[in-house]
């Protein structure tokens, strides 16, 4: 048997959803298993691509749900046609299911790595990244059981408050050969789309940029824009850097950043940053996301440069494996991670909003290392849809509100260099910081 298709033991999973959603039982977790919630693991099966159902819960936690609905997995209900469809649904195993990514896992073993591109997992229900449906189970259980005991809800304690944190992933410092030959493909990409598409007026705009991008020598350097903008909105950020010491192959000079984070322009940085109230992070390269080894030198790289402790990461390019990546941060010395996203989409990866240890399959417990999804980019807004600046607007600001209702934690991703006019994309920049601030 396919070892992800089988879930943990009962006990291991409920106490694990438990102690993952703790903030909405802070002063009670126990409490919870007294709710009259049916197992369904004995017989559940999983299969892939993921299907959701909807699943109306009572009005008394209409809020918790999208238009008063719900969805879980398909495995997770036992009878599709009873009129209280809510009392059939495993919460535990669906609230499992969803956080751990456990169908993207069991497609992982069998089709391969996907990294971080949504659009490989071929006929995927798209509908489990558009909301946080974990918190909002959590949400219902909260009422559920405060509802049964006749109390008020603060009996489980306070509603957590919402954190949403803003990086930087610093790829580049200066304008190289190798961002000339990435950007201008992607955006000779996204012009030939947009022709195909018949969209002419915005299929030549497209066009125009990728040469004004290729040609132009703009410098990069924006950082002291970057923290004036953050501290007027009173914002410390994490920064993420890279730091390999190995010399250049033609791959990695492609694909990784070019700076030398030792050289005294960066390291004056990073003291500038952290003097400003800043986290400093490592940025692992293309190559590192299964690679302990490699994770650890250039871990210890960026710790040598900064003079201090570094725990916190993001993998660049999002290269991610749910097998690997977390296993091998953590073996690397890292404890702190926010990897899980997509690289051509925002959403919620792992239907969530949450700080959480990650179950680790290989030893059946938690890993040791805290994972904070990234809920979106800045080329999400961009560089993967052709959208005005109202639908741009629009859209960034849905992905705030919905980790806002459900009272959660999550990661926003920016790049530096995409304040320069070569990209122009510093007003929704703006924009973002005022609306989190």
């Amino acid at each position: 048997m396919n070892p992800n298709s089988t879930l943990p033991d009962r006990k291991l999973v409920i106490s694990h959803v438990l102690s993952s959603l703790n903030n909405y039982w802070t002063n009670d977790s126990e409490c919870l298993l007294s709710l009259p919630i049916i197992n369904l693991q004995r017989s559940l099966t999983l299969t892939i691509p993921l299907r959701l159902e909807k699943v109306t819960i009572p009005v008394w936690a209409s809020v918790c749900g999208i238009n008063g609905e719900l969805l879980v997995p398909q495995e997770c209900i036992l009878n599709n046609s009873v009129k209280d469809r809510w009392k059939e649904v495993d919460w535990w195993a669906a609230a499992f299911l969803l956080m751990e990514g456990w169908h993207e896992r069991l497609w992982e073993s069998t089709h391969g790595v996907i990294h971080s591109y949504s659009r490989k997992l071929k006929g995927w229900d798209t509908r489990a990244w558009d909301h946080a449906w974990v918190n909002r189970i959590a949400m219902f259980l909260r009422k559920w059981l405060a509802m049964l005991e006749g109390k008020p809800e603060c009996f489980l304690g306070k509603l957590p408050t919402t954190n949403i944190v803003l990086s930087h992933d610093v790829d580049a410092i200066t304008k190289t050969h190798p961002i000339r030959i990435k950007q201008t493909t992607f955006l000779l990409f996204n012009s030939l789309l947009l022709c195909l598409q018949f969209k002419f007026n915005d299929s030549l705009k497209k066009l125009v940029k990728s040469f004004q991008f290729c040609f132009s020598n703009e410098d990069w350097w924006v950082f002291d824009k970057l923290l004036k903008i953050n501290k007027e909105a009173g914002i410390s950020a994490l920064y993420h850097f890279y730091a390999d010491p190995r010399p250049k192959t033609f791959k990695r000079w492609l694909m990784d950043p070019s700076y030398n984070v030792s050289c005294e322009r960066v390291c004056s940085l990073v003291s500038t940053l952290k003097k400003a109230g800043n986290e400093v992070g490592l940025h692992p390269t293309y190559d590192a996301w299964y690679n302990y080894r490699l994770i650890e030198e250039q871990r210890v790289k960026l710790a040598n440069c900064v003079n201090s402790k570094v725990s916190i990461c993001r993998q660049h390019w999002l290269r991610f494996s749910w097998k690997d990546t977390w296993l091998a941060q953590e073996k690397a010395g890292l404890d702190n991670d926010s990897s899980l996203m997509f690289n051509d989409r925002s959403g919620f990866r792992n239907s969530s909003a949450i700080s959480w240890k990650p179950w680790n399959q290989l030893k059946g417990e938690p890993y040791n290392l805290i994972c904070t999804p990234c809920t979106m980019m800045d080329s999400h807004l961009y560089d993967y849809n052709n959208f005005s600046s109202n639908e741009r607007s629009t859209y960034m600001k849905s992905w705030i509100k919905e980790c806002r209702e459900v009272k959660g934690k999550t990661s926003l991703l920016w790049h530096p260099q995409t304040l320069t006019d070569d990209y122009g994309w510093e007003e929704s920049f703006i924009e973002l910081v005022d609306e989190i601030s």
